[in-house]
């Protein structure tokens, strides 16, 4: 049995994004500074394949220090004692489209959920380095409820602050490692199977 490929998704040219809903007809947005993962990728047979992403919690970024250090705070993230969020794949499947559904465990604020991301190939292409680098976008979503974080107010005027479903998307670059760059390269390695 071949070995798998190994990837490492590059922060730098990557982007990992959240959005909520807030005040009923709003919407918070925030991204995380401070993450990355490894893709061990086996081209002839996906379901072999698994990635693992670790998050900072503490990099977290809305656009106000004031919200930021209260989602850090106890009542919500509390990333004094959770510090970070860590996904780990379980099962990797090609769909009928080409696009690829990645089920896996999302551990945060102390709990591990399963959760589904899809992920579309974006095409590979020489990273700066020289090497081969794979562009991905990602989305998914998970209920924060499930996660035990269930800080919210009641409006006066009904509802609630912030909604429950988390819509995470991401923009990721993965490049592949050194002890790979001997091997050919698929033309789309999460479609290659």
């Amino acid at each position: 049995m071949l070995e798998r490929e190994r990837w490492e998704i590059d922060a730098s040219r990557s982007t990992l994004n959240f959005a909520l809903r807030h005040f009923v007809v709003g919407e918070i947005r925030g991204t995380f500074g401070r993450w990355g993962g490894t893709l061990l990728l086996d081209p002839a047979d996906l379901g072999r394949s698994s990635l693992q992403v670790w998050i900072d919690l503490a990099s977290v970024d809305t656009g106000s220090a004031e919200r930021d250090a209260h989602l850090r705070s106890p009542e919500l993230l509390d990333v004094a004692r959770f510090p970070r969020a860590d996904f780990r794949s379980s099962d990797v499947a090609l769909r009928a489209d080409g696009d690829a559904v990645v089920s896996g465990r999302l551990t945060l604020h102390g709990v591990a959920r399963d959760i589904e991301l899809t992920v579309i190939s974006q095409g590979t292409g020489a990273h700066e380095t020289g090497v081969l680098a794979g562009q991905y976008a990602v989305r998914g979503r998970f209920d924060r409820q499930a996660f035990g974080l269930h800080w919210n107010q009641d409006l006066d005027v009904g509802g609630i602050v912030v909604g429950d479903d988390v819509h995470l998307t991401a923009q990721v670059e993965v490049v592949r490692t050194a002890e790979n760059a001997r091997t050919p390269a698929p033309a789309n390695p999460l479609a290659s199977a």
